[in-house]
């Protein structure tokens, strides 16, 4: 069947066939200019005369309440050369917190790139229209965004004459999707060959924390030294995040593996996600939890918390199932040995509102940390990781810790010994009673260095490095 092209979009595609993709708000009509694949978050066009940039309409945002409002480009191809627009805000309340971001999104990958970021309006300067130029070259299909965000107060946010360098390259028959890019089975705006979950609509992107295993080692005599082999508890772990079209989390699948413990103690393992709310987790499943260390959330977090905590197995040495005599399992080579255990966890996350971001759970939001010998007070975690908040904070400063809570310096020595590590890779530990520092002969330069020298000391497997014969 033939179908037929509302003249504005005609009259639309046919002024910018030279590489040039306009919005200047004068169709008045916010609906005509969605129609062309211009879409608007809590942004509408305004003809009010204190809010008009230029000419007799601009687009202004709502009233800021924290939540960024944006105005997306159509999909554009190839954007070369000076990307321009006007902005301001309508009056001087609260301009010093407003800012605006230009983002530019390209297709497929989902990828976002930064290209100006404007946070210095100023009761003095918040009237006067900024014409920002910028500069862009990039290959591939993109959309700009142009995003405000704010919080309180009456200004609003104005914007106007938007010039993108770049070929129009969206199709308003095919809801807005670009023009001849290829099969997206799921509808979810991502392309099947960047798709990772091209059937299922709510998922697209794998995002390994790590690809390969990396190694935990544990010393739970802490506060005090103890015979620092850090065999007390040896796990592997590796953690996948899969975000939606929109780089929100939707699940993380955590595989965290018990190969040593070499201690006596019966010792948990959980970890915390720093400064992500608990109710951002909808559910938690595969945790091996026997008995009363941790109390649970109903989604499986820890209750009481004031970020996520979730718990993975309250005593290590039940978990790998050994319950003989001695000082622990597969760390005297002449001792008990038994096949690793493997937890597998899958963790649902909250996708509505603003959802929870790559950066909320990140090499540097992961918290892992052990419980000793069901004293949930008594947590060790890796060097400078914040306790969670059933800590006893009475422990600092006592035998060996040196940590400095008021300096964010925590479960370190004064010669910045730690008492737990994390490897990039999965390695070798120490055999039973064997100082880390006889088989990982850098190791000692590393901790005193504060970690600015042989980053490498568990990596590199010359004689200069390890002594092979201390390993397990």
């Amino acid at each position: 069947m033939l179908r037929t092209l509302p003249l504005t979009l005609l009259l639309f595609l046919t002024a910018h066939t030279f590489a040039q993709t306009v919005l200047d708000m004068e169709s008045g009509n916010r609906n005509l200019d969605a129609a062309n694949c211009w879409s608007f978050h809590s942004m509408a066009y305004t003809n009010t005369g204190n809010m008009v940039i230029s000419g007799s309409f601009s687009a202004r945002t709502g009233s800021f309440k924290g939540q960024p409002q944006s105005l997306v480009s159509p999909w554009v191809k190839d954007p070369l050369g000076n990307l321009t627009f006007r902005h301001r805000l309508s009056s001087a309340d609260k301009a010093n917190n407003r800012q605006l971001h230009v983002i530019a999104e390209e297709f497929g990958s989902g990828k976002r790139d930064t290209l100006y970021a404007f946070a210095s309006y100023t009761p003095h300067n918040a009237m006067v229209a900024v014409d920002a130029h910028i500069g862009i070259s990039k290959n591939g299909v993109y959309r700009i965004h142009f995003s405000f965000t704010g919080n309180g107060g009456n200004s609003r946010g104005l914007i106007d004459d938007i010039e993108i360098p770049a070929q129009y390259y969206s199709d308003p028959m095919n809801q807005c999707l670009p023009q001849n890019t290829g099969t997206d089975s799921d509808g979810d705006g991502v392309l099947d060959s960047y798709d990772d979950y091209p059937q299922d609509v709510t998922l697209a992107f794998d995002n390994n924390l790590n690809v390969t295993y990396s190694t935990l080692l544990f010393e739970d005599l802490w506060p005090g030294k103890g015979d620092y082999d850090f065999n007390d508890m040896v796990l592997d772990y590796r953690i996948n995040r899969v975000t939606n079209a929109s780089n929100k989390i939707v699940r993380a699948s955590a595989h965290v593996v018990i190969r040593a413990v070499g201690a006596s103690y019966k010792n948990g393992f959980a970890f915390q996600i720093d400064g992500l709310i608990p109710s951002k987790i909808l559910t938690v499943e595969g945790q091996k939890l026997k008995g009363t260390l941790f109390t649970l959330a109903s989604n499986g977090t820890e209750s009481s918390q004031n970020a996520a905590v979730i718990p993975v197995f309250d005593d290590a040495l039940s978990t790998i199932g050994y319950s003989g005599a001695g000082t622990g399992v597969n760390v005297d080579k002449s001792g008990a040995s038994i096949a690793p255990d493997t937890s597998f966890l899958l963790i649902r996350f909250d996708t509505l509102g603003s959802g929870v971001s790559l950066s909320d759970f990140s090499g540097i939001t992961f918290n892992p940390f052990i419980v000793v010998n069901q004293n949930r007070g008594r947590e060790v975690h890796l060097v400078d990781h914040i306790p969670t908040l059933k800590m006893d904070k009475s422990l600092f400063r006592s035998q060996g810790d040196y940590s400095d809570p008021a300096r964010g310096k925590y479960f370190r020595t004064s010669n910045n010994h730690p008492w737990a590590i994390t490897t990039a890779s999965s390695i070798p530990y120490m055999q039973e009673k064997n100082d880390i520092t006889s088989g990982y002969l850098k190791f000692i330069d590393w901790a005193i260095s504060n970690g600015t020298e042989y980053s490498d000391w568990y990596n590199n497997t010359t004689g200069a490095y390890r002594s092979i014969e201390k390993l397990y």
